[in-house]
């Protein structure tokens, strides 16, 4: 076994030994930032603290759970959470190695940039190759799920690549400046507001209203405002960038006329043929 594949098993290793741990996940998600994350930090404004209050929020949802607990967590996001854990893992552990390696998956070549120059360009590349690359992994699973869920999937990935936008210098809206900081205290807000974030797993009737943009409340106003607006007529040209930006030309699959398109049979992937075109005419949604 070659010096790569001895650090790949390792890094698996140290993944699995937190699986059915949810906190022990963010244990090393918050000890990755607490080493290689920025001066900040210790001030409670270092990079990644975005991806650690979502982790958090996955937490509190339930979705992390051990699938045997008496409230089963998501196949689906405890895959891309795993997977994502993985290339961030494997990537400091070949930095610790000091050993360099040709071949290497997109995700974990942006994770060794981050490290050698922690920002908020190299964060968002670094985290959102690693998430396209979950969704990818866990295209399978994502048929378990039922179609209301299939598709907060899609929300959950566009919002996480307009917030890249504005650190790219994509200028979609306004808003994307405050929620497009890695650094901030805004990602840890929003998902604590029930309408961008649902906390059941899996979801409740009310989550389902939001999710499809039907809850006729105030909350669900900003909902709209915020997606429908700032988010939603872009997403064409959204998904084109950020598959640059991320080297992930699986998200040109994942998108047609606007419409999120995710999960795709793998042997639909290529053929224009979208199965999510049956979950948005289920839904209804505008």
């Amino acid at each position: 076994m070659n010096k790569l594949e001895i650090l790949k098993e390792k890094a698996k290793g140290i993944v699995l030994n937190v699986s059915d741990n949810p906190q022990g996940r963010y244990k090393l998600r918050y000890e990755f930032y607490q080493k290689y994350g920025d001066p900040f930090i210790k001030r409670k404004e270092g990079l990644g603290n975005s991806e650690l209050a979502f982790i958090n929020w996955e937490i509190k949802r339930g979705t992390l759970n051990p699938i045997h607990a008496q409230h089963p967590g998501s196949p689906w996001w405890r895959a891309v959470n795993s997977h994502f854990l993985y290339m961030a893992t494997l990537a400091q552990l070949i930095k610790e190695s000091g050993e360099t390696f040709i071949g290497l998956p997109v995700a974990v070549n942006f994770w060794l940039e981050f490290i050698n120059t922690p920002n908020e360009c190299s964060w968002y590349r670094a985290h959102n190759s690693s998430i396209i690359a979950g969704y990818q992994e866990a295209d399978t699973l994502a048929f378990k799920e039922n179609i209301y869920e299939q598709y907060f999937m899609n929300i959950v990935l566009y919002r996480v690549l307009y917030a890249q936008s504005m650190v790219e210098g994509v200028n979609f809206g306004v808003l994307g400046k405050i929620f497009g900081n890695p650094r901030g205290c805004a990602v840890s807000i929003i998902t604590d507001i029930e309408a961008f974030y649902p906390s059941h797993y899996p979801l409740s009737k009310k989550d389902i209203q939001y999710v499809t943009h039907r809850a006729h409340n105030l909350i669900g106003l900003i909902e709209d405002v915020f997606d429908k607006l700032f988010i939603l007529p872009h997403l064409d040209e959204l998904y084109a960038e950020a598959a640059k930006w991320n080297n992930s030309p699986i998200l040109l699959k994942y998108i047609k006329n606007n419409k999120p398109l995710y999960p795709i049979d793998r042997s639909e992937l290529n053929s224009t043929h979208f199965n999510n075109t049956l979950i948005a005419k289920k839904i209804h949604t505008p």
